[in-house]
């Protein structure tokens, strides 16, 4: 009988060998793919309390079930270690064409062990395995790397997913950029370079078995026209990046100068998505079968930065580079997008950092001394590109920024901290989260840190359902209120519903901005498991699977030795009102955010320091964690 999965490739990096093994076949229903599998890996290799940055901390690059499928946008790939950053599961994704590449060489999942004595760099020629020196990329940036690694194996069509300078110095936020999209948050570069691996390179030929492939392939063609012929992807086909910036900024969502305004940026203008489209953008890039082709090829015609180009900017890079900063000059964000994504450093983290430091500065509590004469006034781009430059070389004050913000504040003393706003280390820079309730125990609960993509409770905030529905779904009307305290059932469905798209590698969004579209749900996505697979499902099987895998990644925070106490939102978020806009005033009650988390807990089958219990565990078919609960 065909099926859809491939092998498991053990990579010794300071033995320099290689060896396969198949999945084991429990593993292919309990957690399907991509992130799931990743980090049942990930809780299987690495020992508790482990050194980050260490040999031990093993690196896993996973493919998804439907990767290289004519499934609808099924191009991500996901990257797993711990964290440097948190010290939790360290977790990160990204499309292109790398994740379908490696599915078709016959290989799910990479796991690197230990580290290799000089810089090296992975080639995967279908069936062929080689570990290749890599000291002439070192020092190299991702684009003249991934252009080197292309020339040196003869074909433009290898995919290749590469580390900069910052993962090369170890910048605990440096992520893994392919072919200019970014696998960002968590710092799994940092973990490529504490093993000295610059790169994976794959050419994958081959052929993915299907159970009952005719009707996958018409079903997914199906869907292909629905979505191609949508107007419901406007926003990502004609408009892409700066248009979550200019809608939370209306809505009053969008940070402005480290959650000194909540929306109102006086600059917003320059980030309306029309007229971005119009002066930058020439041409749309497609990942692997994507109709949609948000990526966009843009340059920058004239002024100071006349002739910078690039294949993709994120969202992620016009909040944090942008109002975040105080900047509203275009121009230079498309410059810095690239300097980012050349050197290879996660933009959240960065954009935090400086908005910090760029407070700290407006209110005297720093100097320019205190930042290598550098003189940190909002908006000044100048100023933001010689720190990028400084963290991602650990240069002076950079190299105590390169730790990340939480751990970067205390060398600056005087109350400092109180201005960093993070959940379990890891910062939300461009959301302003404190107004909906629902999505502030999201961030604070999510397992790899605060994180919009994988945390928000969309009925909150998005027309998704109506207060009937609500009740039906969650047991109250009030889970559709953005102040309401009454949020734990609804925020427990969102944060597993979010993880089912990292099953599979899709694109989340081809879900559109909710719970799915009219061309494109969620049940159609259990459909063509069902048909790639021969596994009968519905929502019900597929939350569950997910459930197993949200409760492997809490109990590997948990082992760390993260419960309650870090539950929790830390610095503005927590202390201080929303100080304008419509929602101006509301902020977190501590009294009721306990009450939340209780109810959260007891929902999740977790004890009141939110460890999840052997009962639980155990109806997950995760009696060897019990176990190892018990033991330590």
């Amino acid at each position: 009988m065909k099926n859809p999965y491939g092998s498991l490739l053990y990579v010794d990096l300071d033995k320099r060998l290689t060896h396969k093994r198949e999945i084991p076949a429990g593993w292919k229903e309990e957690y399907i793919g991509g992130r799931g599998i990743n980090v049942r890996l990930l809780f299987d290799e690495a020992r508790p309390r482990i050194d980050a940055l260490s040999p031990e901390n093993p690196l896993i690059f996973g493919a998804g079930l439907l990767s290289g499928t004519k499934a609808p946008c099924p191009a991500r790939f996901n990257i797993t270690a711990k964290s440097p950053l948190t010290g939790i599961v360290g977790d990160t994704n990204a499309g292109g064409h790398f994740g379908p590449a490696l599915k078709r060489s016959g290989i799910d999942h990479i796991i690197f062990r230990g580290k290799a004595e000089e810089p090296v760099y992975l080639f995967i020629d279908d069936d062929k395995i080689e570990i290749r020196s890599a000291r002439y990329l070192w020092g190299k940036n991702i684009r003249e790397t991934e252009r080197l690694i292309k020339e040196e194996l003869g074909d433009k069509k290898i995919r290749v997913a590469a580390i900069g300078q910052a993962g090369e110095n170890l910048v605990r936020f440096a992520n893994v950029i392919h072919e200019e999209r970014s696998a960002s948050r968590t710092g799994m570069g940092a973990v490529m370079g504490s093993k000295n691996l610059k790169a994976v390179a794959v050419r994958g030929t081959g052929k993915i078995g299907l159970f009952d492939e005719n009707t996958f392939n018409k079903r997914a063609m199906e869907f292909h026209r629905a979505i191609a012929a949508s107007n419901e992807y406007d926003p990502f086909k004609k408009r892409s990046a700066s248009a979550g910036v200019y809608v939370t900024d209306k809505y009053g969502f969008l940070a402005v100068r480290n959650f000194q305004k909540a929306g109102g940026f006086e600059g917003i203008e320059n980030f309306n998505p029309q007229k971005v489209a119009e002066k930058y953008y020439n041409g749309n890039v497609h990942c692997f079968g994507c109709p949609i082709g948000c990526g966009k090829k843009f340059k920058v015609k004239d002024g100071p930065f006349a002739g910078e180009w690039g294949m993709k900017i994120e969202e992620g890079a016009f909040g944090p580079l942008g109002p975040v900063c105080g900047n509203s000059d275009i121009d230079s964000i498309f410059k810095m997008n690239n300097m980012a994504n050349q050197l290879g450093l996660d933009l959240h983290e960065f954009g935090q950092a400086v908005s910090v430091l760029m407070e700290l500065y407006e209110k005297g509590i720093i100097s320019e001394k205190d930042v290598d004469d550098i003189p940190l006034k909002w908006g000044d781009h100048e100023a933001i590109r010689k720190m990028m430059k400084k963290i991602a070389f650990r240069e002076g004050i950079g190299d105590i920024l390169a730790e990340g913000i939480v751990r970067a504040i205390k060398h600056f003393g005087k109350d400092a901290e109180k201005y960093v706003s993070h959940s379990k280390g890891m910062v939300l820079p461009a959301l302003d989260p404190r107004m909906m309730k629902g999505s502030s125990l999201g961030l604070a609960t999510s397992t790899r840190g605060a994180d919009h993509l994988r945390g928000l409770v969309l009925c909150e905030f998005m027309p998704v359902m109506s207060a009937e529905q609500a009740k039906e779904k969650f047991g109250t009307e009030k889970a559709i209120e953005i102040n309401s305290y009454d949020k734990a059932s609804a925020t427990i469905y969102y944060q597993h519903l979010a993880l089912l798209p990292d099953l599979f590698e899709v694109c989340r969004f081809i879900f559109g901005l909710g719970t799915g579209t009219k061309s494109f749900s969620y049940d159609n996505l259990i459909e063509l498991y069902t048909l790639a697979t021969g596994v009968n499902a519905d929502e019900k099987h597929m939350l569950t699977v997910a459930e197993r895998i949200y409760n492997l990644e809490r109990a590997f925070a948990c082992r760390e030795g993260f419960g309650r106490k870090d539950d929790h939102l830390f610095g503005k978020w927590s202390e201080e009102p929303v100080p304008n806009g419509p929602y101006k005033g509301e902020m977190l009650d501590p009294e009721k955010w306990e009450i939340m988390l209780d109810d959260y807990y007891l929902l999740r089958g977790w004890n009141s320091n939110g460890i999840p219990g052997r009962r639980k565990l155990t109806e997950l078919g995760l009696e060897s964690v019990a176990d190892e609960f018990e033991k330590l």
